[in-house]
């Protein structure tokens, strides 16, 4: 596990706390208004405070027990929070709905997603609806010089962050991408922490047969790249921002 997720944490909680206050609006939506959300890989928590304002019941679990610590934080008393594994968790009951978003599921192996969504259809009561947001990329989307960079503050603490793909393999079905925070003020000014992560690479081709062969079936897709649209697309849509709603069956 790379070190923005364990040791870094906290400055990993800094940099990718955006408002996500309308987007939570719209997965409650989409959701059907559930009473109960799981959260897999849920990091510091994030996305489960706002759902758990809403008046959601909110479990969240995540590999990193730094990451847990910060989530439990977050939510306090009005949600569950624990330490596991996406590709093997028991939690002993099911949930109405479940989200996963910023290409938290591009970490796992396609053999990893298989055994996760076998997990998630256990927890998920019938007609329950599962939002994925995981990025697709073909040849002729990819732009090779793309990055992500802002700049976040919290208290003493002020930073710069980068997200950047370093290598695409297409026959491989793996990205290689590299992290960079830099500390600009507070306790840790001049520090600069540096991870590569390496991922699965997804196709639309690639997505749509590893769903195919999951017991899991895809019902609609849309792009959270067109802000505050959310418009539906098409099975061959790529993008980094696309919500996958999955369904057992």
């Amino acid at each position: 596990m790379r070190k923005l997720y364990t040791d870094d944490a906290e400055l990993y909680d800094i940099a990718f706390e955006w408002d996500i206050e309308d987007e939570v609006d719209w997965l409650i939506e989409r959701l059907g208004s559930p009473r109960s959300v799981l959260e897999p890989g849920c990091g510091s928590g994030r996305m489960l405070e706002p759902l758990a304002r809403r008046g959601v019941e909110v479990t969240g679990f995540d590999l990193s027990p730094a990451m847990i610590d910060l989530a439990r934080a977050r939510v306090g008393g009005s949600g569950h929070v624990l330490v596991a594994d996406m590709t093997d968790f028991e939690l002993a009951r099911r949930f109405d709905g479940a989200v996963c978003p910023i290409n938290t599921l591009a970490h796992l192996t396609p053999a990893g997603l298989g055994r996760h969504l076998e997990c998630m259809v256990r927890h998920l009561e019938p007609g329950g609806r599962y939002l994925a947001q995981v990025g697709l990329m073909d040849r002729e989307s990819w732009d090779p010089t793309a990055s992500h960079q802002a700049e976040a503050s919290r208290g003493e603490t002020k930073l710069r962050w980068e997200w950047a793909d370093v290598e695409m393999d297409f026959e491989r079905g793996t990205s290689r991408q590299r992290s960079r925070i830099w500390v600009l003020e507070g306790p840790r000014a001049g520090d600069v922490v540096e991870d590569i992560h390496d991922m699965t690479l997804w196709t639309p081709e690639t997505w749509a047969r590893a769903i195919a062969a999951s017991p899991m079936h895809q019902v609609a897709t849309y792009d959270a790249g067109k802000k505050g649209e959310r418009p539906r697309v098409g099975p061959e849509a790529t993008g980094g921002l696309l919500w996958h709603e999955l369904v057992p069956g």
